[in-house]
């Protein structure tokens, strides 16, 4: 309750509690009454009856001797009030005004006051009054806004249109008060105008909230992992969908960014060609940047996050080893410089994402660069980034290729040449050294053919190549994020060590097959001719027969001997699990037969 209206119901509220017990006391017949003390208590109730009776009185008298004067000086005061420092304006319709108006809505209430003449006409417009107050108290707070909100870059933009504003408001800095005539539609007009730029002024800043949104969506890597996990490898069988995708939000949050720009325009009322524009414009032009920045940014953090090698993450990369005989080829090449390689893939990808920069036109035309990927590659946090990583890929680079050096002691299982190496071993027993070749240069290298133990130490030597070979790991990870396949590499290389083991045991077969299959032939022919009968005076025919009998009796040693070494040779390939032909077996076992033999 204001003081005034409060203090007399205060007073009366006293004075009521005060009545009850003492009116009914005073009903109550006995002596007590009349005694001293009952007439002191007597006394000292119509003491405090009369105490509150002038209090109320000379409250109420003292409000109404100053109300007038005090009402007065206030409705007579500016409608608005100014702070120099901060430039913000209030409403300048006094508390006390405020406190009349409550006392006088209380005073009526109680119907026992007579209010002053002044309180009650200032009482009978309190409706416009109020009007008055809201709608200026909203004029204010939007102009306060607008001062407050209004950045440096935006101010001379609503200079003109502040100063406009001020001149209008200075009448009622100065002028116009609470008394004076058609105020209402000074306050409607000055309303209108400050809410206006307000609204104006919100949208635009509204408008520069969806650009950044717009650009915080740029904010996330174009590339990721295989079906988003994180121990898959990159995806790049999409690469060409995820870059379009990726592209078209560039395009069309470039679109909008200059509708928005184009709508900011009209919003502030400028000249395109206005130094104070082209200010602004230079302001959304690097907040432009700033976002195409972060969006290169975090694809660039992404892949030096999946290839440090102290992070932990599952490999990021592969290549695969493969033998295209001569030589040991990485795909793609891990060769620096070679075209479409590693180094070259990963550089392309990087210019995927520096490409977006290209693809929105400049929102400052005056610029000298169309669009932003200069700007971009200038950026020395950017290049920094860059650098790192592509001196990670050549270092992987280099490690790989070193492991593809460790296995090049294989290389002379693929690049000498197998029906070479065979003929020298036939001829000498092993490969010839040039110093063997210098020294016989004259009279050439003596023959040596191989025994059957020659031919075991090169089996036996291709059979344990081939499980060192085998043992090898068939995938191999490189500084944490690089992934090596040599599946192909080493399944060649084991066909390749084989195809020499089998050499020299398909030439102990052919031999085996070869010999029983001359000697078989042999007994057909011999058979044949010495079952030919000769008749008396058949020369020709007598030379024959004794022909074969010769041929027999000359092969006779020969054949002899031939029979232990096969069966040798035979035990040999079968410790290799090769198995001979059956006609082999049926052949040794006619052969056996002393008759087969010596016919």
């Amino acid at each position: 309750m204001p003081a005034v209206a409060g203090g007399l119901r205060w007073a009366e509220e006293l004075q009521q509690r005060i009545q009850v017990p003492f009116s009914k006391f005073r009903h109550v017949s006995h002596p007590c009454l009349e005694c001293a003390d009952g007439e002191r208590v007597i006394n000292k109730y119509e003491e405090m009856m009369q105490l509150l009776d002038r209090y109320s009185r000379r409250l109420y008298e003292a409000w109404m001797e100053s109300v007038a004067e005090r009402s007065q000086y206030n409705l007579n005061l500016p409608l608005i009030s100014r702070e120099t420092a901060t430039r913000l304006i209030s409403v300048n319709f006094d508390p006390q005004l405020v406190s009349v108006l409550r006392e006088v809505k209380y005073l009526e209430a109680r119907q026992m006051e007579a209010i002053p003449e002044t309180a009650a006409q200032i009482y009978s417009s309190r409706g416009q009054l109020w009007q008055y107050v809201a709608n200026l108290e909203l004029a204010t707070g939007r102009y306060n806004k607008v001062m407050s909100s209004v950045l440096e870059v935006e101010y001379p933009l609503i200079q003109g249109q502040l100063r406009d504003i001020d001149t209008r408001l200075q009448d009622a800095e100065e002028s116009i008060n609470w008394n004076s005539q058609s105020i209402w539609e000074y306050i409607q007009e000055v309303r209108e105008c400050v809410c206006d730029l307000d609204s104006r002024l919100q949208r635009t800043k509204d408008n520069v909230e969806e650009i950044q949104r717009s650009m915080r969506a740029w904010a996330c890597p174009i590339f990721d992992r295989r079906e988003g996990k994180k121990d898959t490898l990159l995806s790049l069988e999409d690469r060409a969908d995820r870059l379009e995708k990726f592209y078209a939000q560039i395009r069309s949050s470039g679109e909008k960014i200059h509708f928005l720009l184009k709508s900011n325009l009209a919003l502030f009322r400028a000249e395109p060609l206005s130094e104070e524009w082209k200010a602004y414009v230079d302001y959304l032009d690097d907040m432009v940047i700033d976002g195409f920045f972060n969006s290169i940014e975090s694809s660039l953090k992404f892949f030096l996050d999946n290839t440090d090698p102290r992070a932990g993450v599952a490999p990021l990369f592969e290549a695969q080893l493969d033998l295209k005989v001569p030589d040991m080829v990485f795909k793609p090449s891990l060769e620096y410089g070679a075209g479409d390689g590693f180094y070259d893939l990963v550089e392309s990808l990087v210019n995927d994402v520096y490409r977006i920069s290209s693809l929105m036109p400049r929102v400052a035309e005056h610029s000298t660069f169309p669009h932003y990927q200069a700007d971009m590659e200038d950026m020395a946090d950017l290049a920094d980034m860059r650098q790192l990583l592509m001196e990670r890929v050549q270092s992987v680079m280099a490690t790989c290729c070193e492991f593809r050096n460790s296995l090049e002691h294989y290389t002379y299982l693929y690049v000498d040449d197998r029906k070479e190496f065979m003929r020298q071993f036939l001829l000498y027993g092993h490969v010839l050294t040039s110093r063997e070749i210098e020294a016989h240069a004259e009279d050439g290298v003596p023959e040596s053919p191989p025994t059957l133990e020659s031919y075991r130490e090169q089996v036996d030597g291709y059979e344990r190549i081939y499980e060192e070979v085998k043992g090898l790991e068939p995938v191999r990870v490189f500084q944490g994020w690089m992934r090596v396949d040599g599946r192909a590499f080493k399944s060649a290389l084991l066909n390749i060590v084989k195809k020499w083991s089998f050499m020299f045991k398909q030439h102990l077969i052919d031999h085996v097959t070869n010999s029983l299959s001359d000697l078989e032939g042999f007994i057909s022919v011999a058979e044949g001719g010495l079952c030919h009968r000769v008749e008396e005076g058949d020369y020709s025919g007598l030379v024959g027969v004794m022909g074969h009998l010769l041929a027999v009796k000359e092969r006779q040693a020969t054949t002899d001997a031939m029979f232990e070494p096969l069966q040798h040779t035979i035990a040999l390939l079968r410790t290799y699990e090769q198995e001979l032909p059956d006609v082999v077996y049926r052949q040794l076992q006619v052969f056996k037969s002393p008759v087969a033999i010596s016919l």
